[in-house]
């Protein structure tokens, strides 16, 4: 008898593990705006996408909130409405508050209750905590697309062409993507390719048997982080060369590292190799990129961003086959 209860005690903590959820309250700030007669509605993956399921409730001082249901480690996409009907949902932000050209806000659901502050319908909060995640994927067993290697995850919208990877040492593959905080598990797939079609169907134990999206926490990652090198399509994992050498081969420091006008950056190298500056938007598309002819080890580049919307920006810095990132913000 003894271990049956022990049987059950096992069974029933799992079951109510499995049935967990929590609360997720989010807020809006609707100061500035003429609430719609339909009032304020959110709109999200919760509620597939109903834009009359949810309706926010108004706390006073031009405050609205909705508090869901969820269970810990799903996402919530969602949109603020000033209505109930699509039309009156809120613009893309301009910030990196968003996931790609979507424009919708995410979160993962904790462990416990939470209460997202509130923020302006259609804007961004002053400071968004984010950290760089690095992709690796190695094409070793097939043959690159002529549109090339991209990612699409929970990180970008799912746009199958957003995130491009760039050859990085032999047939291994590279993004560096900045990532939401408030995202705590990456769901993403490699594509060969920039469409939808051309996606890899990994399965267990990398990836979520049914979606074959590939899966990995990164709420213990503070700043950046790098995922594990799978070769395409597989559960494979192989060795991502190179790594130890770039850091030695070239160094190079962004000043100031937020500006409206330009940039500069001081670069150095144990060579006279071209370098290439391209600059890449959070969501992983070419802004700029240019070819600098060198006659001496050290290099002073004077690089302009007006003209660059707000937000957060990525400056890779290639040489001799070797390449590094860093961040800038324009204001």
């Amino acid at each position: 008898m003894k271990k049956i209860n022990l049987l059950f005690s096992f069974l029933l903590v799992a079951f109510v593990m499995q049935a967990q959820t929590v609360n997720v309250t989010i807020k809006v700030d609707m100061t500035g705006k003429t609430v719609s007669a339909d009032s304020v509605h959110m709109v999200g993956s919760f509620n597939g996408w109903n834009p009359k399921a949810n309706v926010m409730l108004p706390e006073g001082n031009n405050i609205y909130s909705c508090t869901l249901s969820a269970k810990p480690g799903d996402d919530i996409e969602y949109k603020f409405m000033n209505g109930n009907a699509w039309g009156t949902e809120e613009s893309k932000p301009t910030g990196n508050c968003t996931t790609g050209n979507s424009g919708n806000r995410i979160l993962t659901a904790p462990l416990s209750d939470i209460t997202i502050p509130a923020v302006l319908f259609g804007s961004c909060p002053t400071s968004v905590a984010t950290k760089t995640i690095t992709f690796y994927v190695d094409m070793a067993d097939s043959t690159v697309a002529s549109t090339g290697v991209h990612v699409a995850g929970n990180f970008n919208g799912w746009n199958p062409s957003f995130t491009a990877l760039t050859k990085y040492n032999g047939t291994v593959y590279k993004a560096d993507a900045v990532v939401l905080s408030s995202i705590l598990k990456l769901q993403y797939k490699f594509l060969n390719g920039d469409s939808w079609g051309k996606d890899e169907s990994p399965g267990a134990p990398c990836a979520d048997a049914a979606s074959h999206n590939r899966l990995y926490r990164i709420d213990t990652i503070a700043t950046a982080g790098s995922l594990p090198n799978y070769k395409f399509n597989t559960c494979t994992k192989t060795t991502t060369t190179g790594i130890a050498s770039v850091a030695n081969q070239f160094s190079f420091a962004i000043y100031p590292t937020t500006s409206h006008d330009f940039i500069n950056v001081k670069f150095e190298s144990v060579n006279k190799e071209d370098v290439n500056f391209t600059i890449y938007s959070i969501s992983g598309q070419v802004i700029s990129t240019e070819n600098v002819k060198r006659t001496e080890l050290s290099l002073n580049k004077r690089i302009s961003v007006e003209g660059l919307s707000q937000g957060l920006y990525l400056l890779e810095v290639s040489s001799n086959n070797s390449k590094a990132v860093q961040r800038f913000l324009v204001d």
